[in-house]
């Protein structure tokens, strides 16, 4: 269905969404909340997109729900929901209070820093010293078959029908240029105006009466200038009510496809120079216009975007003969593509391996294209494919070069990768070993005196200085009474890192904004934490029972 979530982990959040509403409403009813109608009315009337100057319209409210086919009633019990579940979340969120000694400490904890040096031992520096025997090789690839299992695969031979290809190849002649945009010129030149026009404004909400007198005053208007078409200029600067153009004796200047309002345009681009219009009623008021001049673009200017549009007609009617040709000739000589290469000229292309789940060739690894691949009638048969559509007017035909069952690969095949594989986590082991060694020698005050540590850095809770987290949480972690202090962390990448802790640094005195960041940041986590709690008892309290259509993948 349109709109609804795609994978299951959106669906049961959406599920538990609205589980959570139906809850906070049920406990607000059954405490007797209720949303008045002026409570609502200030509701929506509070709402930007229903205002205009600072104020509600009822235009905009009325638009709003026409283009999206509610009835007021709808929107008013949504919004009475809304008033509802944001009145029973803000109680919560509202009544939480963090003392400013508790916010001064998480400031002092959170800003305190911790000056360090590190050794770090990287697996690949013992790479040298690692060993890896046969018996552990053959060992690994007996217990790790699957990952050597090649898929089934196939090397094909296709070609490719583009209407694009054929729209590069085309020349096309001057004189077809020519022809082609004389009978195209509009579509090509951005034709543009100039026109001049009178305007006798109309207030807006105007009654009838009001609207029909100005109407007969442009018709007299109108009646004087058929008369004396000379005198548009001097009389659009004497009765114009458009202070833009009324100076200029009227002139909007040059002005394209949908620079002005739907009525105004579609008469002035029927015109012809010199013409004047009848009376044109827009939202502004009643127009007269009077056409000066058509401008269009010459062919030089165009000429590259009248070339690309020439090759693509032409290249379309091509496609569509060359389409059925291609069909034809991929059926009758099914055992080889040398007929499409021959009669339609195009260039037989070669595949690497391919499988089913893995091809680099943007057009092969069309989903249409592997199908086809490995179908009975191509694989097992030996023929050649129907022209498959990948889309954008392009067509292939293909079909098998060489076919390689799925197989287990053999041991040689695949030695070398896993020297590297076991290479790498000996390589860890012996990293892992030589840091925990320096680690013992150091708390035990025995390290060598000339122990090479890295650059001085220091590193705080909100400074990371690039370090992985659990690496900072360890440098904190260790107790300070007696410095220097050490510490060794083992890392997912197989590194493993030894720190010397030198120097604790009080956090600097935090300012006025931090503490009202922070003092924000645990009231949130308490609110959160607080609902939670609340969700959870008005589970409780009012049993949840789901349909028997779950929100998992079907």
């Amino acid at each position: 269905m349109e709109g609804q979530p795609n994978d299951a982990a959106t669906r049961q959040s959406v599920l538990e969404n609205l589980i959570r509403q139906e809850l906070l409403l049920a406990d607000a009813h059954r405490n007797g909340a209720s949303v008045s109608p002026e409570q609502l009315r200030r509701a929506i009337a509070a709402i930007p997109l229903f205002q205009e100057n600072g104020k509600f319209s009822p235009e905009r409210y009325k638009e709003f729900l026409k283009a999206r086919y509610l009835s007021p009633e709808a929107f008013e019990a949504q919004m009475g929901k809304d008033i509802l579940l944001q009145g029973q979340v803000n109680a919560l969120a509202g009544s939480q209070f963090t003392s400013r000694s508790m916010v001064a400490r998480l400031a002092g904890v959170m800003g305190e820093g911790r000056e360090f040096r590190a050794e770090l031992f990287k697996p690949a520096d013992f790479v040298a010293e690692a060993k890896v025997d046969e018996p552990a090789l053959k060992a690994f690839y007996d217990a790790n078959s699957k990952r050597f299992r090649t898929p089934e695969a196939v090397k094909l031979d296709y070609v490719v029908l583009s209407q694009e290809a054929l729209a590069q190849s085309l020349q096309v002649t001057d004189a077809e240029l020519q022809k082609f945009y004389d009978e195209h010129q509009r579509e090509f030149a951005g034709e543009q105006r100039r026109a001049s026009h009178i305007l006798l404004s109309v207030p807006k909400g105007a009654p009838a009466a009001v609207k029909a007198k100005i109407k007969a005053e442009a018709e007299a208007l109108l009646k004087q200038l058929r008369a004396t078409p000379a005198k548009f200029a001097e009389l659009a600067k004497a009765k114009s009510q458009d202070p833009g153009s009324a100076a200029n004796g009227g002139s909007l200047g040059f002005f394209g496809r949908g620079m002005m309002v739907k009525p105004f345009e579609d008469v002035a681009f029927r015109m012809r120079p010199g013409q004047i219009s009848e009376v044109v009623e827009t939202e502004f008021g009643y127009h007269i216009i009077k056409l000066d001049e058509i401008k269009t673009a010459s062919l030089a200017e165009v000429k590259a975007a009248v070339a690309d549009k020439l090759k693509r007609q032409k290249a379309a009617a091509m496609f569509r003969t060359q389409s059925d040709k291609l069909a034809e000739l991929a059926y009758q000589q099914g055992d080889s593509l040398q007929a499409l290469q021959q009669g339609l000229k195009l260039d037989i292309h070669h595949s690497d391996w391919v499988s089913k789940a893995k091809a680099t060739d943007a057009v092969l690894s069309n989903p249409k294209v592997l199908a086809a691949a490995f179908s009975d009638d191509v694989l097992k048969k030996k023929h050649n494919s129907e022209p498959v559509d990948v889309g954008n007017n392009t067509l292939v035909v293909l079909r098998v070069a060489a076919h390689q069952p799925e197989r287990l690969q053999k041991l040689d095949e695949v030695r070398n990768v896993i020297r590297t594989e076991l290479l790498a986590r000996e390589g860890a082991k012996l990293a892992e070993k030589k840091g925990q060694a320096l680690l013992a020698a150091l708390k035990a005050g025995s390290a060598p005196a000339e122990q090479k540590w890295g650059e001085t850095k220091v590193v705080s809770r909100r400074q990371l200085q690039g370090l992985p987290p659990a690496d900072v949480r360890a440098v904190f972690a260790v107790s300070s009474a007696k410095l220097p202090a050490f510490v060794g962390v083992k890392r997912d990448t197989g590194e493993y890192v030894v720190y010397r802790v030198d120097k604790v640094i009080p956090a600097p005195a935090a300012g006025e904004a931090e503490r009202n960041q922070l003092a924000g940041v645990v009231n949130e986590m308490k609110a959160n934490a607080m609902l939670a709690s609340y969700l959870e008892a008005l589970r409780q309290r009012y049993p949840v029972t789901l349909g028997k259509q779950q929100p998992a993948d079907q």
